[in-house]
């Protein structure tokens, strides 16, 4: 019987876990003046949109522009591994990866869903020195991000990652 009640327990900690995520990830939106966020998950290593993918956003945005008009999208986007600790810094692979599934993304809302203003963040790379001086918009996305914990560093991911953010992106609009 003990058995059974900490199964049951263990199983609603991790649910909780589970829907606690959608709170870190409309944190960082609102941080960052968006009002809608939206993930976006990736085979390991693939860095283009699968149909399911391209379902999912079409009718994210469809739903969006039934009652708002969309004024800009911020695509957060990782490669296969987590942000960087300060002290880290990312292989040139993971680094394009990132990059190449951001651009993506920004293609299919620009070509598919008619998006004009699509900005996009390498969440691969942690800001630079000269734009954490100058408090850049790339700064802002990244450190707002981390603040939330929506980029947690790889020993920050928690005991079952359930905080991992590799392979995915997220996708934060912006509402006029």
């Amino acid at each position: 019987m003990t058995a059974i009640i900490r199964l049951a327990l263990a199983l609603g900690f991790v649910g909780a876990i589970t829907y606690a995520q959608p709170d870190v990830e409309l944190a960082t939106a609102r941080m960052l003046g968006a009002s809608q966020v939206a993930p976006v998950f990736f085979e390991p290593g693939k860095n283009n949109l699968n149909n399911e993918e391209k379902k999912e956003l079409r009718s994210f945005f469809t739903s969006l522009r039934e009652s708002d008009k969309i004024k800009s999208v911020r695509v957060l986007s990782w490669g296969d591994r987590e942000y960087p600790a300060k002290d880290e810094k990312a292989s040139a692979r993971q680094i394009s990866l990132a990059k190449d599934r951001a651009d993506s993304i920004k293609y299919f809302l620009q070509q598919d869903l008619k998006i004009d203003s699509v900005d996009t963040h390498n969440m691969t790379e942690r800001p630079s020195k000269l734009s954490e001086l100058f408090k850049t918009d790339d700064y802002e996305v990244k450190s707002s991000a981390e603040a939330t914990g929506a980029a947690p560093a790889q020993n920050k991911t928690g005991v079952f990652e359930e905080m991992a953010r590799s392979t995915t992106a997220l996708v934060l609009v912006v509402l006029q």
